[in-house]
């Protein structure tokens, strides 16, 4: 999980610090568990400890919304919109030699027009749930560990099991968890898994769970998610660490560290669900199994002086989740619909654009660090990242390009980003594959705060 001016709060007793300059480490040093100043951490002896974690992103957002969206019950061109995008806590710790356990709760995506609790459409009081609880043994040193849970130790990359805590970005790319809100529950499933490091450099994540019941609409040559799936769900991802060796106590696999470490590795993982999705043929119900395959690379490094660094991030995949098989994902959608007469588009409201399917998927990013400059407060650290997405449904690519400026106020404790986006619009011509025939802009501005 996962540094400017200093913003650290009231220290709980035992609140160590982290290593604040690893550049010159030992080639084998672990880097620690997230790249925050400082941990709550209570020590409580005989090697059991407990660590906390609270962070909430808060949007300010322009979009040029999609054809026909529909805002409060009438038809706008544009929005400007205000939204929670994540409220989160975590509760991680040793309670006894061996034995470690995990306690993730929050919200996710509340606007003053949905994201509520009940019926999707309220916007007032969302329900906070779990997003992650687990515990797990240590069997053979660093070599193996094994537990039990609604986890995050996912494939098929890097990002699959990424901190939302430390992107480089504004945020990520949402088809690096393919099956969020369909089999699983927020990216997170319910099973066990093994995890460790072999050979000192070569870590490994390796899960099977149970998928959630899901609702699909399966059509002729058109996949969907399969509701009588119950075969269980094996993924995972193996990562080789050329300089230091990130640490593997939790999940989530940083952004970006700001500088502090040398991280320089790749990756490859793997996703398999049985029969996870269905389709018709010739009117005949078929299945068909959900396969996603990635190779990905990751560079984080201090450069030059003055604290400046280099932050890079590269993914290929290939997903096949049936035939023609396409989703539209709009992250906080300003839409709560369609309007019934007049354009719409293939996308469907608000912000929502192709992002999963049934392809190719290719995502890179890179950011550079500013040194420090005297008499600004914080860092600056420009980015830019890019999605192109081949689906087999679409007649063409879904090109997402993205820059940005991260101002870090403190660290990842505190910072606002901001963001230019622009999308894509696929319209069915003539009943042919949806194809562009407009793009659109969005702009964000998010304000995070970590403790």
């Amino acid at each position: 999980m996962k540094g400017g001016a200093d913003m650290r709060g009231p220290r709980v007793a035992g609140v160590v610090a982290l290593g604040l300059a690893l550049v010159g480490t030992p080639a084998l040093a672990v880097s620690p568990p997230d790249v925050s100043d400082t941990e709550a951490r209570i020590e409580m002896g005989e090697e059991r400890y407990l660590r906390l974690f609270f962070w909430s992103q808060f949007w300010a957002r322009f979009n040029e919304n999609n054809p026909g969206s529909v805002v409060r019950g009438e038809v706008e061109r544009n929005t400007f919109d205000v939204g929670l995008r994540r409220v989160r806590f975590i509760a991680f710790g040793q309670v006894a030699p061996r034995v470690r356990a995990l306690l993730h709760l929050g919200i996710d995506n509340q606007s003053t027009v949905s994201g509520g609790f009940g019926s999707g459409q309220e916007p007032k009081k969302p329900q906070v749930f779990i997003h992650g609880v687990w515990g797990e043994y240590r069997v053979l040193g660093e070599s193996l560990y094994v537990g039990a849970g609604l986890h995050f130790w996912n494939g098929p990359t890097r990002l699959s099991s990424a901190s939302t805590l430390s992107f480089l970005g504004l945020d990520a790319p949402i088809f690096n968890w393919p099956t969020v809100e369909k089999t699983d529950q927020f990216s997170r499933t319910l099973g066990v898994y093994a995890k460790g490091r072999l050979f000192e450099r070569l870590d490994y994540r390796l899960s099977l769970s149970q998928p959630f019941v899901t609702t699909g609409n399966p059509a002729e040559g058109r996949a969907d998610f399969n509701p009588e799936a119950d075969t269980f769900i094996a993924q995972g991802y193996f990562k080789y660490d050329f300089l230091e060796v990130e640490s593997n106590v939790m999940p989530y696999f940083a952004g970006t560290y700001l500088g502090r470490k040398r991280v320089l590795n790749v990756g490859v993982g793997g996703y398999f669900s049985p029969d996870a999705m269905a389709f018709l043929e010739g009117g005949e119900p078929r299945e068909a199994d959900a396969l996603l395959l990635s190779v990905d690379g990751f560079a984080d490094l201090p450069v030059g002086g003055g604290g400046a660094a280099v932050t890079a991030y590269a993914s290929l995949s290939h997903y096949d989740l049936g035939p023609n098989y396409v989703r539209n994902i709009g992250i906080l959608n300003p839409s709560t619909g369609l309007a019934t007469e007049g354009p719409t588009s293939f996308n469907g409201p608000g912000n929502a654009v192709p992002l999963i399917g049934t392809g190719w998927l290719f995502f890179a990013q890179a950011g550079y660090l500013l040194p420090d400059v005297p008499g600004l407060v914080g860092r600056l650290q420009p980015y830019v990242s890019f999605s192109a997405l081949s689906f087999e449904r679409l007649a063409d690519a879904v090109l997402l390009p993205d820059v940005g400026l991260n101002w870090y106020l403190a660290g990842h404790h505190a910072r606002l980003t901001l963001n230019y986006r622009s999308r894509p619009v696929f319209q069915s011509m003539d009943g042919n594959a949806p194809e562009v025939t407009q793009r659109k802009s969005e702009v964000t501005l998010q304000g995070q705060v970590f403790f």
